[in-house]
C-alpha cells in the first residue's frame, strides 16, 4: 500500500511541474507575443529569448528561430534556423533570411530566401512588421522585395 502511494505521490508531483513548466512557457510566449509582437515594446524581449530557449529544448527549432529573433537574439536565431531546415521545417528559411538582413548580409539573406519552398508568403508580411516596429535600422522594403511580397 505505501509503494502506490509513493508511486501516485511521484507521478502527482512529476505532473505537477510539468504542467508549471508549459504555464510558464505559455505566459513567457503570450508576453512575448503581446508586448514586443503587437505593442512594439522592447523591455519584453527577455520573454520572448526564454520561449525560445523552451521551443530549442524541445526540438521545435522554427519557432525558436522566430522567437529569437524577434528577442533580438540573432546568434542564436541563425542556430536555431539551420537546425530546423535540417530536419524539414523548410519555413524556418524565412528567419534565417531575416537574421542575415538584420546583419547587412543581403547575399546570405537572398541565399536563405530563395530555399523557401512556400507558396504564399503573406503571412512572414506580420513579422516584417515586427521586425521594423522593433529596429529602426531594419531595412523593411529591402525584405519585402527579397521575400517577393511586393
Amino acid at each position: 500500500m505505501k509503494k502506490i502511494i509513493l508511486v501516485a505521490s511521484i507521478g502527482f508531483i512529476a505532473t505537477s511541474l510539468l504542467y508549471a513548466c508549459d504555464y510558464t512557457a505559455s505566459k513567457n510566449m503570450m508576453k512575448c507575443d503581446y508586448y514586443v509582437g503587437l505593442k512594439h515594446d522592447k523591455t519584453h524581449q527577455k520573454e520572448c529569448i526564454d520561449f525560445a530557449k523552451i521551443r530549442d529544448k524541445n526540438f521545435v527549432y522554427g519557432s525558436a528561430a522566430r522567437y529569437y529573433l524577434i528577442g533580438g537574439d540573432l546568434k542564436d536565431a541563425k542556430e536555431a534556423a539551420k537546425k530546423a531546415v535540417k530536419i524539414g521545417q523548410n519555413y524556418a528559411y524565412e528567419y534565417l533570411g531575416l537574421a542575415y538582413l538584420m546583419e547587412k548580409k543581403i547575399e546570405e539573406a537572398k541565399k536563405a530566401f530563395s530555399k523557401l519552398k512556400i507558396k504564399d508568403k503573406k503571412y512572414m508580411k506580420k513579422d516584417i512588421d515586427i521586425l521594423s516596429s522593433i529596429y529602426k535600422d531594419f531595412n523593411k522594403k529591402e525584405a519585402i522585395k527579397l521575400l517577393g511580397l511586393s
